[in-house]
């Protein structure tokens, strides 16, 4: 049967490869690029029913794109000597321009200080060396706004002389996208030439090296042409899904081409070049057809992660995988037999690099002849190496914050720690507690009531710093305002003690810090109204300590109405934050805060500590329960709460990684196990390949936990790596597995069984070998990256494909071969016929 392919491939090989080339072509000119159909939010690939993606959808749906942070960014002008006269001017100007009709499109707002002097104490730093300016977008959608943005930094530069940066949300994204483009550009370079020279060197042969590059070219065009029509047609692909298929598919792809050509050179050295394509074909197509399908199934299991960015790029790798098959079945024959021996030109002596057992001194032959002997000693040093190092796995700690994926040149990265070295970071983003009722308003007073309760019980807890809501002022205010009446009444008592107006000196800045927090105040009248009360007792007050006896009665008279004065304007002002009356205040209060229809109430919850911090996500499971906990003590009534924001995407993005992995691993597990059943017939054999997979799967994680984040100092690594890991390993460890072990079994159909272990490690001992180093190799190219995700990941996986090549599958799986004896291959036929002899 798979002799055929051999047969088909010589018949129809220019047909094959017109059909190919065809198809290659109009995947190159018709299909679009995942760059312009993919998506780089990694948030985007959350489930919909995700706590923090429910709050994020219901928000926009009940507030509008104003309150999504997703289209919002924050522009920051520093200078670390103190901002100057010339740095306000053109902060200035560049306000102006954002919101002029010459302006950058899709701006919808700007907020500064130049809107408001009142804001000026939270956009201006303490030390006056940093300023912000928010911006407001209409749009959320990356690809609409990459001109506003790359516009809005070339504005930048008609400001000589003082620092201006781009980052925030919006920023976040953009530098996160052109930082994949960079990867991708650089990674397929890499990969090619790295390919190119390895291929040279294991073959020194241009044509040899020629007919893997064209069929891994061809599977990867083909691919990426499929995969940009299903993204295209609805299907959510990360646009980073393009690195990982350029190295995936060069990598298992030489790999394959390795297999058919290394024993194609074995055969036709002793046999014609029509029968030396038939054997090859015969021997090598199940081989590569088992791999692949195993490998195929690995991908193919991310399926049943919750996480969409992790589904969605197994079926990317599955389809490059399926097509590399195809390829390697049909284009790669067709080749041989077009190039015939002058594949391996100039090389003479094609069958030269067929090992001989016997007269190898050292090498693969000797290893093989170890190994049989000592089964054994062979094993057992290297599990213990293996094992050694799941004690790092225990400090692995690992975050799905997208600053952890740029890099510190990035401007928006810049501009966030210059943010963060002079402003309380959880002023910048607060987490959002979104109440729902499931019937009625939440405008009555018995749920206006619910909610402050809720917010007071908030309010206390530790990671919270300060909770932004109406009713918190409100209860202030109107205490305020009772205590100022009382002063009023006691001013004109005989003997007051007129110092005890010294109470009244902070109500100044709780005012300011009521402007920064709610800045649509200065609509109010009553808050207007307050600040030149203060100023009129002030004056007051200092005019008693000097003005003659006769004019005190009418000064404290004064003093008297102008307490009462204040304390109505407090309590007018609070009955405001309450949403009493009427009003543009009111208004702005009930917009913000309060969806038009009143079935949703808004509440922000700043934190006490960085909102981007690991710490900050390990916060986010007692804060919601802190949130249930305080819903249960006030009288909300059959209403829903969701927490959300950038901190509570982080957070459960990292929660829903960690749910895939357990049973990723599992499914998995049982996928490849199942292919090595049926493949070998043979029970224990499937069983110690699987457990060498899962062992150097937990090495490979220690190691990498110790040179990133204990060697490198790394805070955490991104959320996806242990996953990513798992699958690689397991797909690429299965196929050498299987390599291998068929190799194994064919060899032992004539000799005994340490014979064919011996026989089939010198055999395949150079070709495990170069296809390793050739895969880790590609993936190694992604090390250049300077995107953490994608340098964190090839790191992990070059690691672990060196383990599986050199220790595991060189030495360990032999060994393990050789231990197990005949049992090793029960039931199958193999079994039966090593017990006759």
């Amino acid at each position: 049967m798979f002799s055929g392919f051999g047969r088909f491939a010589q018949k129809y090989k220019y047909y094959i490869l017109a059909g190919w080339l065809i198809l290659t072509a109009f995947m190159v000119i018709q299909a679009p690029l995942l760059s312009q159909v993919g998506v780089t939010d990694q948030s985007q690939f959350l489930p919909q029913k995700t706590e923090s993606v429910y709050a994020r959808n219901l928000l926009y749906e009940k507030f509008g794109t104003a309150s999504n942070t997703s289209s919002s960014g924050l522009i920051v002008v520093y200078n670390p000597q103190g901002l100057n006269e010339q740095d306000i001017n053109q902060a200035k100007q560049l306000r102006d321009w954002l919101m002029s009709t010459n302006g950058p499109k899709f701006v919808s707002r700007v907020v500064s200080v130049f809107d408001s002097e009142a804001l000026r104490l939270s956009l201006v730093s303490a030390d006056n060396t940093t300023m912000m300016m928010t911006i407001g977008f209409t749009t959320s959608v990356l690809d609409t706004l990459k001109p506003t943005i790359q516009e809005i930094r070339q504005q930048f530069e008609a400001y000589p002389g003082t620092s201006f940066y781009f980052t925030g949300s919006v920023g976040f994204l953009h530098d996160l996208f052109e930082s994949v483009q960079r990867t991708i550009d650089k990674t397929t370079l890499v990969t090619i030439i790295l390919v190119i020279i390895l291929l040279l060197i294991i073959y020194r042969s241009p044509i040899a090296a020629l007919v893997p590059l064209i069929a891994i070219g061809m599977s990867f065009l083909i691919t990426r042409g499929i995969v940009g029509f299903l993204a295209q047609a609805g299907i959510s692909f990360s646009t980073v899904t393009d690195a990982y298929m350029v190295v995936t598919i060069f990598g298992v792809g030489t790999d394959y081409c390795l297999f058919i050509i290394s024993r194609f050179r074995e055969e036709v050295a002793q046999k014609d070049l029509k029968q030396g394509i038939e054997v090859t074909m015969k021997r090598i197509s199940p081989i590569i057809l088992a791999s692949a399908v195993t490998v195929v199934i690995a991908f193919l299991c991310l399926g049943v992660s919750r996480f969409e960015m992790t589904k969605t790029s197994g079926i990317a790798l599955a389809i490059g995988i399926a097509i590399m098959l195809a390829i390697g079945l049909t284009l790669v024959p067709a080749l041989m037999s077009l190039f015939g021996r002058r594949l391996f030109w100039p090389s003479k002596n094609i069958g030269r690099s067929s090992p001989n057992p016997k007269k190898k001194k050292f090498g693969w032959a000797k290893t093989g002849e170890w190994i049989s002997r000592h089964p054994l000693w062979t094993a057992v040093p290297i599990i213990l190496v293996l094992v050694l190092p799941y004690i790092a796995i225990s400090k692995l700690t690992l975050s799905a914050n997208v600053l952890t994926q740029l890099s510190a040149d990035e401007q928006s990265t810049q501009g966030l720690n210059i943010v963060r070295d002079h402003f309380a970071m959880g002023e910048l983003s607060p987490l959002m507690l979104l109440i729902q009722t499931k019937d009625g308003s939440l405008l009555t007073s018995e749920s206006l009531q619910g909610i402050e309760k809720t917010a007071e019980s908030l309010s206390s807890s530790t990671d919270i710093a300060r909770v932004d809501s109406p009713s918190i002022p409100a209860a202030q205010l109107i205490a305020t305002s009772a205590q100022v009446n009382t002063l009023g009444g006691m001013v004109t008592a005989p003997g007051f003690d007129f110092t005890k107006l010294a109470l009244l000196q902070p109500l100044s800045g709780k005012l300011q810090e009521i402007a920064l927090n709610y800045p649509a105040v200065i609509k109010s009248s009553n808050f207007n109204t307050a600040s030149p009360d203060l100023i009129k007792i002030s004056t007051i007050t200092n005019q008693l300590k000097t003005a003659p006896p006769v004019q005190l009665p009418t000064l404290i008279a004064q003093l008297q109405n102008q307490l009462y004065n204040l304390g109505d304007t407090l309590k007018n002002l609070g009955n405001e934050f309450d949403l009493n009356g009427s009003g543009p205040f009111v208004d702005s209060l009930k917009a913000t805060y309060f969806s038009k229809d009143g079935t949703v109430a808004r509440i922000n919850l700043v934190l006490s500590i960085d909102p981007y911090s690991n710490e900050a996500n390990a916060a986010i499971p007692k804060i919601r329960e802190n949130v249930a906990a305080s819903i249960a003590t006030s009288n909300l009534e059959n209403v829903a709460t969701y927490v959300g924001g950038d901190t509570a995407i982080y957070a459960d993005m990292l929660t829903t990684s960690n749910d895939d992995l357990a049973i990723v691993v599992v499914v998995t597990s049982i996928g490849i196990l199942a292919v090595i059943v049926i493949l070998l017939r043979s029970v224990l054999a499937a069983i110690y390949m699987v457990l060498t997979v899962l062992l150097n799967y937990g090495a490979t994680i220690g190691i990498v936990s110790w040179i990133f984040q204990q060697f490198f100092h790394y805070e955490s690594l991104i959320n996806m790596l242990p996953v990513f890991l798992f699958v690689m390993l397991a797909a690429v460890g299965s196929d050498y597995n299987i390599f291998l072990v068929s190799r194994i079994r064919e060899e032992a159909e004539t000799k005994s069984l340490k014979e064919a272990v011996h026989h089939a490690v010198a055999y395949t001992g150079n070709v495990i070998t170069s296809c390793g180093i050739i895969l880790a190799g590609t993936f190694a190219t992604l090390a250049s990256s300077s995107f953490p995700m994608v340098l964190e990941i090839g790191v992990a996986i070059a690691l672990g494909v060196l383990i599986d090549t050199f220790l595991v599958r060189a030495l360990l799986v032999p060994s393990l071969a050789v231990l197990c004896g005949r049992w090793g291959w029960w039931p199958s036929h193999l079994y039966r016929t090593l017990k006759k002899n």
